[in-house]
């Protein structure tokens, strides 16, 4: 038997050196295909993200390094590793402490932990939009259903529409909630840095601003800012603010970071989720850096998605880095947002780019008639997602202020040609949509008339019964039978 030392080592003594790091990079566009794994043709990178091979082969590595000596592993081993990630990410975005910084296992999570971690009273009121991301929305909605007395407010934000205007009008509805907020109690703001659905780069430093001058405070939904825009957290005036490493940053899926200004936020934080026995009640002896403590270890998950990141930076840096990416991707999904908005004979939601900035996602409007736009129907949202991987390629689609759209990521493998042949995928896709919708017998409780209605029938929004089976099976409303119509087939044509 091996006998193994006890002493924590870096990730960089652990990994095998990689010969790809030592060749010449491959350039932006197919070129780099065969560096990824793909079997379809990807314009929806900001749902899921994507591995580079060089991250999956180095996952690998760490899965067997865990399976080698699973004790030493998730009693030692594991841990300097952690510290490591979160001092690289905390440079790459700008904190000024690596203990501003913890790694949790998507956005979703990173903002749940926040937003439970505040002690809710009765007065108090949450800040949410219109465009907040599904599971933020529905968290702050719980946090209201189960806390007698605590408020929501609601921020609308309907696209296309102006930088200026949406400040101006959030200035106006910020001031607003604190004139009428009973004295004394807490205001939190929820804001998106990048919305989901439609794909828009807020001016959220600028909404952090106003909020910090009003005493409200600001928990940021950044799930699509890192590794697509850059990032100096320390100096942005937020609070509170979460992105996914898994998206963006080409991290393996389950990887995300929450960042905590040291002006009073990580005070906040009492608990980890789920809460860890390293845990200590508030009080004298609580150390300050008992939730850092916490999220080290909250209970026996795999910590490879967390300690990829440090390989998937390695990657970035080597095919160009930061900035090289971000303006390849930015550029391509301007052109790319021309281009499919011409073969539609659309047109593109942000025409001056004023919410584009950095971004590598482009908004386009899919070539329904007005008067089947301007309804929401889920059944649509079905039959687009389904259509599309029947056609082995996927981009969201979403529906927003009376259009329904679809919302094209770009990443470094992507090309002009990809728009091209979306756009004639599209073309044919939207058409067949139209006569179905017109010659199906679709009984009327079986649409959704919004986006809350969606919810609330989840999947009478999408499908119908059929008595005669007895089964209650799911049927299709549409002739694309390629995937099943249900909840998370609808849901994923919204959401994320």
């Amino acid at each position: 038997m091996t006998v193994q030392s006890i002493e924590p080592v870096t990730l960089d003594h652990l990994l095998k050196p990689n010969p790809i790091f030592h060749k010449r990079a491959p350039r932006f566009g197919h070129e780099m295909l065969p560096y990824y794994s793909f079997k379809y043709l990807n314009l929806n990178n900001g749902s899921f993200g994507a591995l580079p091979k060089v991250v999956t082969e180095h996952c690998k590595d760490l899965t067997e390094w865990q399976e080698e000596n699973t004790d030493y592993y998730f009693r030692v081993g594991y841990r300097l590793p952690l510290v490591g990630v979160r001092e690289e990410l905390a440079k790459l975005v700008g904190a000024s402490d690596v203990d501003e910084l913890v790694m949790v296992t998507n956005t979703s999570t990173g903002m749940s932990v926040v937003l439970r971690n505040f002690i809710w009273e009765s007065g108090d009121i949450i800040i949410r939009s219109n465009t907040t991301y599904g599971t933020v929305y529905k968290t702050v909605q719980y946090i209201h259903d189960t806390i007698p007395g605590v408020r929501i407010s609601e921020f609308q934000m309907l696209f296309p529409t102006t930088r200026h205007t949406l400040v101006n009008e959030w200035r106006s509805f910020i001031a607003g909630v604190k004139k009428h907020a009973p004295h004394g109690k807490k205001i939190v703001a929820v804001i998106d840095s990048i919305v989901a659905n439609p794909g828009v780069a807020l001016p959220w430093k600028e909404m952090v601003k106003i909020c910090k001058d009003a005493g409200i405070w600001t928990v940021v939904d950044g799930a699509h800012s890192v590794g697509q825009e850059p990032l100096q957290l320390a100096a942005s005036g937020a609070d509170f603010f979460v992105s996914s490493t898994h998206k963006w940053l080409g991290a393996k899926r389950g990887s995300a970071f929450l960042w905590m200004s040291n002006n009073g936020a990580r005070d906040l934080m009492l608990s980890s989720i789920p809460t860890a026995s390293s845990y200590i009640s508030p009080g004298p002896d609580r150390p300050l850096n008992n939730f850092i403590s916490q999220n080290q270890y909250n209970g026996c998950i795999d910590f490879t998605p967390y300690l990829s990141v440090h390989v998937a930076l390695q990657w970035r840096q080597f095919i160009g880095g930061e900035e090289a990416i971000q303006n390849y991707c930015n550029n391509l999904a301007r052109r790319g947002g021309e281009l499919l908005a011409q073969k539609m004979g659309t047109h593109v939601l942000d025409p001056h780019g004023e919410f584009t900035l950095a971004m590598a996602t482009v908004n386009v409007a899919l070539p329904f008639p007005r008067e089947m736009a301007e309804k929401y129907d889920a059944a649509v949202g079905a039959a687009l997602s389904n259509k599309l991987l029947s056609k082995n390629m996927y981009a969201v689609t979403y529906h927003h202020n009376k259009h329904w759209w679809t919302r094209a990521s770009v990443q470094i493998w992507n090309e002009l040609e990809d728009f091209n042949v979306l756009g004639n995928a599209f073309v044919s896709i939207c058409s067949e949509i139209i006569e179905e919708y017109n010659s199906a017998n679709i009984p009327e409780d079986c649409k959704a008339d919004s986006f809350e209605a969606y919810f609330r029938h989840p999947i009478k929004a999408a499908v119908f019964y059929d008595p005669g089976h007895g089964r209650e099976v799911p049927k299709p409303v549409t002739s694309t039978h390629v995937v099943p119509v249900g909840y998370h087939t609808t849901l994923a044509s919204i959401r994320p």
